[in-house]
């Protein structure tokens, strides 16, 4: 059976090196449906990529969205543009502004 894929906890790495993003958690709690953010997913191997995704629904913290771009690494092949994410605030890496979005 398949590891299912990591998404990085980016909040728990900044918190390790000291920083407190309150503008970025600002954004956060202005995310909705739609809109895109950038999170990192790691492999089994530990190699990592940070992919754009479209938010496709919000409860509280816990978001799902779908990818706009098919990821490059080979550790994530299974992924493809359009695949179903699960993930929380605490994994968002950045809020992506929808004019710097590439993809279909």
């Amino acid at each position: 059976m398949r590891k299912p894929i990591e998404v990085e906890n980016i909040e728990e790495l900044r918190h390790q090196e000291g920083i407190d993003d309150v503008a970025l958690w600002q954004e956060i709690a202005g995310l909705h449906p739609g809109d895109f953010v950038k999170l990192t997913l790691v492999t089994q191997t530990k190699a990592f990529e940070t992919v754009t995704v479209r938010i496709t629904s919000v409860r509280g913290s816990a978001y799902r969205g779908k990818l706009v771009n098919t990821p490059a690494c080979a550790g994530l092949a299974e992924l493809k543009t359009g695949s179903a994410l699960a993930f929380t605030a605490s994994q968002i890496h950045s809020v992506v502004h929808e004019a710097t979005v590439q993809g279909p």
